[in-house]
């Protein structure tokens, strides 16, 4: 497939993707309900930060120093500190380490069970039936154990490929930070195995079937998916032209009014793309997922679109 035909594949499936979505809406409401809930959680977790009681009032700032000395240790610099110019080293106090490590556990399990109903539910409609909020929940819960196996051992995997970036020089962590890229890629359809296959309760099987999928799907698959994006930062891209219009209209008619319409009305557009465009993203990986494991493809896909260079796996 050369460059220009990828192109066309990457809108083609673009628009179907959105065809998806515009007939199951509620499909929109997922990654909303995951943002809500972590603000949530993030707000819960920072009140009793920001109201721990002092020796000073909540609008001295003396007050914020102390509470900063609790959560803030400062030290002597380290040979890393000194080589990014720190004159000393900051670490968070064992109690706010803790209490940090806690909400961030929490708000990858809490992401990832509402992924994992999300991504039922996308497949509920690329089979024909109804999606609803309430089924894609009910699943989730019956995969509590694998999420819960799942966000442990992302998490630290996680924590500790960010704890290695702080200990290595410039070459050591490049290489880490090429450990954290291989194994994002590895774990891009981590949600839809946990969602499809019974046996996913060992995290290091749920990543070992994902990197599986993710090698055979390597090939005009993938590049589908990235023409997929590229075609719509390529929309997004040329709501700058409405800026542009805007400007010029702007000086024209000596008036800010034009400007701030044009601006307005560019960046609401490019918020509500983006957050479907994430959607539509989603939809892919798991038509994706589901040609490259059981070798269906959903009404509105070709085998063509999806890649004709590898082989799906004959049940």
């Amino acid at each position: 497939m050369n460059f220009i035909a990828r192109f066309k594949n990457g809108f083609v499936l673009l628009g179907n993707s959105f065809r998806v979505m515009r007939a199951n809406p509620r499909l929109l409401l997922f990654p909303f309900a995951t943002a809500a809930l972590t603000i949530v959680i993030g707000g819960l977790f920072m009140t009793p930060i920001v109201f721990q009681p002092s020796t000073h009032k909540y609008t001295e700032a003396a007050h914020w120093a102390e509470v900063g000395s609790r959560l803030i240790i400062t030290s002597e610099p380290t040979e890393y500190d000194l080589m990014k110019g720190r004159k000393q080293h900051v670490a968070p106090s064992p109690s706010a380490m803790a209490y940090f490590v806690i909400a961030y556990f929490l708000s990858m399990f809490l992401a990832t069970f509402f992924n994992v109903a999300f991504v039922h539910e996308i497949f509920d409609a690329l089979d024909g039936k109804s999606v609803s909020v309430s089924e894609g929940i009910a699943f989730a819960l019956t995969k509590i154990k694998p999420i819960l196996m799942w966000t442990l051992f992302a998490g630290l995997v996680g924590l500790l490929i960010k704890a290695l970036e702080e200990r290595f020089g410039f070459f050591g962590r490049m290489v880490i930070r090429f450990i954290g890229v291989a194994w994002s890629v590895a774990s891009v359809f981590v949600i839809p195995v946990l969602v499809l296959e019974e046996h996913s309760d060992n995290p290091i099987e749920v990543v070992k079937q994902s990197a599986g999928v993710i090698r055979k799907a390597w090939g005009e698959a993938l590049a589908g998916y990235a023409g997929l994006q590229v075609g719509g930062f390529l929309v997004v891209a040329s709501m700058f032209i409405v800026g542009g219009l805007s400007g010029w209209a702007g000086w024209a008619s000596q008036s800010f009014t034009p400007v701030v319409i044009g601006l307005v009305s560019w960046l609401a557009f490019a918020c509500a793309f983006t957050y479907a465009l994430g959607v539509a993203g989603q939809i892919y990986l798991c038509v994706l997922y589901r040609f490259a494991t059981a070798g269906t493809v959903p009404a509105g896909y070709t085998t063509e679109m999806l890649g004709s260079a590898w082989t799906p796996k004959k049940s």
